[in-house]
């Protein structure tokens, strides 16, 4: 018969086998290489995002942190792939706004974001600018606003697809300022980018990171970009506050996400290491002075809040403008 200690004894070591977290935590994870989902394209912002800061997160864990590109929906399906994934913290996806904007405009949308995945570690906010090609008679923010109330529906907008965020940045800009655009949707953002360049679209809203490239060209002019402060990617461009418009933000956020019941030893060190990732000299350098990336580190449960409030949004924009993807 067990004595009472030994006994006791056994109840700890059969609780600690059946805790999830310690259990992980105890198997020296991660012990294999890592996937992390990206729903864009190869070259897309996500898809520079997950790279940079997975080769950094890699050398961190001591596994390979391997970029899978799951294309489709506005990230929807990669997400669903991941939602359906083994919760054992080899399975993770670096999201973006799409997967908040979702929500509101995807009709039969099975993905419960908040509920089907876990938040674990905010990467940052990246400004959007608003682009027109330089066949456009317009040079400033207030002569845009002007030839558009002038010349309603005439203005045509590219976006990377229906639902998608330079699509809601662009609506959001139209519902702000009361002018009328007419949408015009590719399949990608890098195709609706040399859509503007070659005048087939004359205004495009899309990511720093992405009008950087596309300015440098000659062929496009940047007029304004969200946030608080200029970008050090478009250091010259005035931000929507200073060109007189203070309450526009279009900005798209980045972050990790994983698989619903994810021990929690996972989450934290997951969310540990992406903090002293976001302090690492050559992410700063690639994200911020290069892609004018706003890094935002923190904890799970502020990145978790900022995944509501983003859905909130986008919901009410949605709804307001008649918005559907299907």
């Amino acid at each position: 018969m067990l004595h009472r200690r030994e006994w006791l004894m056994g109840m700890a070591a059969l609780s600690l086998q059946s805790a999830p977290g310690l259990a992980t935590a105890q198997s020296g994870y991660p012990s294999k290489p890592i996937n992390m989902i990206c729903g864009f394209a190869a070259g897309s912002a996500t898809d520079i995002v997950a790279r940079v800061v997975g080769q950094k997160l890699s050398e961190r864990l001591g596994q390979p942190v391997v970029v899978q590109n799951v294309t489709g929906a506005a990230s929807t399906i990669a997400a669903d792939n991941v939602a359906r994934a083994a919760p054992d913290g080899y399975t993770l996806m670096t999201v973006s706004s799409a997967i908040t904007i979702a929500p509101g405009v995807y009709r039969n949308l099975k993905l419960d974001v908040e509920k089907d995945l876990v938040a674990i570690a905010s990467i940052g906010v990246l400004p959007t600018v608003l682009m027109v090609t330089d066949s456009l008679p317009v040079h400033t923010f207030g002569e845009f606003v002007d030839y558009a109330k002038k010349n309603p529906g005439k203005l045509n907008y590219g976006s990377s697809g229906p639902g998608g965020s330079t699509h809601m940045a662009a609506a959001l800009l139209s519902q702000t300022l009361g002018i009328t655009m007419t949408h015009v949707p590719y399949r990608g953002n890098s195709p609706a980018g040399q859509a503007l360049m070659a005048g087939e679209v004359q205004v495009l809203v899309d990511t720093t990171v992405l009008a950087a490239q596309s300015v440098k060209t000659g062929r496009v002019r940047a007029l304004a970009v969200t946030g608080a402060e200029r970008s050090p990617a478009l250091p010259d461009v005035p931000t929507f506050r200073e060109a007189g418009l203070a309450d526009f933000d279009a900005s798209v956020m980045f972050g990790i996400m994983g698989p619903k019941g994810l021990p929690p030893a996972i989450v934290e060190r997951i969310n540990r290491e992406m903090g002293e990732v976001l302090k690492d000299p050559g992410v700063q350098t690639q994200l911020v002075k290069t892609g004018g990336l706003h890094l935002t580190a923190g904890t799970p449960e502020q990145f978790a809040r900022l995944v509501s409030d983003d859905i909130a949004k986008w919901k009410k924009v949605a709804g307001s403008m008649g918005i559907r993807a299907e």
